[in-house]
């Protein structure tokens, strides 16, 4: 929700696919958003950046992995180095080969965790253009709502405890410096929490200019979604007698699908119901 760009690796021996490819994928966008594109032209200079580079290693949306490199197989052992030594199963990954015949089709898509195959020849800046578009969206959608999963199970775990439900709802509410122009605030019956981390005159502002902006129905109960021009954005979910109100106030570069914005309401939900069921601790 918070990228600025979307992070895709490139990694062949050939000098010219890597040029070629870079050209072609220039002017691509997914939300309104640029790509950024690294390169490697091995395995072993992939996996040195994927290593020392924190956004390769961690928020990396698609990757083209060459078959043939400094061995017959460098690419396909690459992506076994993504899904199993590194834990990545969220990167959208696609074998890209001049020798189709050394790495078969179905053979590679049995074996390995990938997410397409085809040959450099089908290569064409329209394929390119239709694997980015759909690959960001899927890995949009995909990490949305593994983050949503795990925030509803924390929040779960943490009981009738409003001292644990915050510390599980640190990585939204605390945000660091880079961050700073993505800023985030949750407000739970009024109040902002984390305040000390975050301006909370600033979201008691942005509250009031919602207030009386129409938005997106949510669900019967009054829930919506709102965004004003500026990028700010809301998600609200209202007060019932099994709830607290609750609310999810963002700024973010692009306007988030609807599968992303249902995912975020669940979260928000999930919050207000935790809140109101637990207590301060002594």
């Amino acid at each position: 929700m918070f990228f600025k760009h979307w992070p895709v690796l490139l990694v062949d021996d050939e000098p010219d696919v890597l040029t070629i490819s870079r050209l072609a994928m220039k002017h691509f966008d997914v939300y309104g958003l640029p790509l950024k594109i690294y390169t490697a032209a091995s395995k072993a200079e992939a996996i040195d950046l994927m290593n020392d580079n924190v956004e390769v290693g961690c928020s990396l949306a698609v990757a083209f992995l060459d078959v043939v490199m400094e061995t017959d197989t460098a690419g396909l052992e690459l992506c076994d180095y993504i899904r199993n030594d590194m834990g990545n199963k969220l990167t959208q990954i696609f074998i890209r080969t001049g020798q189709p015949g050394l790495a078969p089709e179905r053979e590679v898509i049995d074996k390995y965790d990938i997410n397409g195959y085809f040959s450099k020849v089908e290569a064409t800046e329209d394929k390119l253009y239709s694997l980015v578009k759909s690959s960001v969206r899927q890995y949009l959608s995909y990490g949305m709502a593994l983050a949503t999963i795990d925030l509803s199970n924390n929040l779960m775990a943490a009981g009738a405890s409003r001292r644990k439900i915050l510390y599980a709802l640190s990585p939204v509410g605390i945000i660091s410096p880079e961050q700073a122009d993505t800023p985030r605030w949750l407000i739970v019956d009024d109040q902002v929490l984390f305040s000390d981390e975050v301006d909370a005159d600033e979201a008691v502002r942005l509250l009031e200019q919602f207030r009386n902006q129409d938005g997106i129905p949510l669900d019967p109960a009054g829930d919506r979604y709102v965004r004003n021009e500026d990028g700010y954005q809301l998600i609200q979910v209202a007060r019932t007698p099994a709830r607290s109100e609750a609310m999810f106030l963002f700024k973010s570069p692009f306007s988030p699908p609807d599968i992303v914005i249902n995912l975020m309401h669940s979260f928000v939900k999930q919050l207000g119901i935790a809140w109101h069921h637990s207590k301060e601790e002594d």
